[in-house]
């Protein structure tokens, strides 16, 4: 019955595929993926996964190029009011925060691509374009806190944001040996709500004059 809907539904079965795809490689990396076990997941046939796919490398493309896709729509729906340049780029940290912590399996799919040395992702013209809209409003954040005098001029907007990404993931990516080297709970809702607060303030005094 789920396969002859699958066949009826191809947008539904893509994106179950899609899902299952995302969980799978984040889990297990490309290697230890599986495409049966995918689609299983999916509850469709795995010819239905070679129809929409291919393969199993043009399903982990997919799959990143729709992980990144949704993490730059959710940023390009970030509301920034010039007037405020530094709570701007505090709203786009929390925003990270927030996100990274959300979907674990992004962070696992980061991984796994830098551990293919970005291959995938450079051959992705959607992934290189997608970056380039985010760029452009950070660069007119800054050069509104410089006109208004709240942030240095100076501020490299790429450098900013590996910044940024890097405190939005670094805590959740190694929350268990840091916990058991620093011998604190770092998957506490309140010492993750202590951290956040700790970069925020830790960014606004690096961009300050």
């Amino acid at each position: 019955m789920a396969s002859e809907t699958a066949k009826r539904d191809p947008a539904r079965t893509r994106a179950a595929l899609l899902e299952a795809a995302t969980r799978d490689f984040a889990a297990n990396g490309f290697a230890g993926a599986r495409t049966e076990r995918i689609a299983a997941t999916a509850k469709c046939n795995i010819r239905l996964l070679y129809h929409h796919f291919e393969s199993k490398e043009g399903l982990y493309r997919a799959a990143i190029e729709a992980a990144y896709a949704d993490l730059r729509a959710r940023e390009a729906e970030l509301e920034y009011d010039l007037a405020d340049p530094l709570g701007c780029i505090d709203r786009l940290l929390r925003f990270n925060f927030a996100y990274f912590e959300a979907n674990p399996d992004l962070d696992g799919l980061l991984r796994v691509e830098n551990a293919f040395q970005g291959r995938f992702i450079r051959q992705s013209r959607q992934v290189l374009g997608e970056g380039q809209g985010l760029r452009a409003r950070i660069e007119a954040v800054l050069a509104a806190g410089v006109e208004q005098g709240t942030i240095r001029p100076g501020v490299d907007p790429l450098q900013l944001y590996v910044t940024i990404a890097g405190l939005s993931r670094f805590h959740l990516a190694n929350a268990w040996s840091l916990a058991i080297g620093l011998d604190q709970d770092l998957t506490s809702p309140a010492w993750r709500a202590e951290r956040l607060e700790h970069c925020s303030a830790m960014l606004r005094a690096w961009l300050a004059p």
